[in-house]
């Protein structure tokens, strides 16, 4: 027997109001109560499903253990703050005495409207 997955998505639509969230929580929650209407739904993407999986397992027995200590005691970590060595490179760029380009105010005042643009105004 098909399953008629198009027929449920319309149903859903239908008892939602055309609601595309409320028509996919439903579906949803059909599904996990179905389990032929699963199996169609995610039938097509189960090959996907196999292969991230088996990728995260291998990539997961391929990562060494951490072996090293979950505490450290005080003085082990003044002894690692006082060896290492603290000197900070100086940095090398020219310093420029010029103010940015205009374009560059330009874009920061673009960037600033868009922000504002997708702020939620409060009431």
């Amino acid at each position: 027997m098909l399953f008629d997955l198009q027929a449920k998505v319309k149903e859903a639509l239908a008892s939602t109001n055309n609601n595309k969230l409320d028509a996919q929580k439903l579906l949803i929650t059909w599904a996990v109560r179905d389990p032929q209407l699963l199996l169609a739904m995610t039938k097509p993407y189960l090959k996907a499903i196999a292969t991230g999986l088996i990728e995260y397992a291998l990539r997961a027995k391929d990562m060494p253990d951490d072996t090293g200590p979950d505490t450290f005691t005080r003085t082990a970590i003044d002894d690692i703050v006082a060896s290492a060595d603290m000197r900070v490179t100086a940095d090398k760029r020219k310093k420029s005495a010029l103010p940015p380009p205009k374009s560059t105010e330009r874009q920061a005042s673009t960037m600033r409207k868009l922000a504002a643009a997708f702020t939620k105004k409060k009431s």
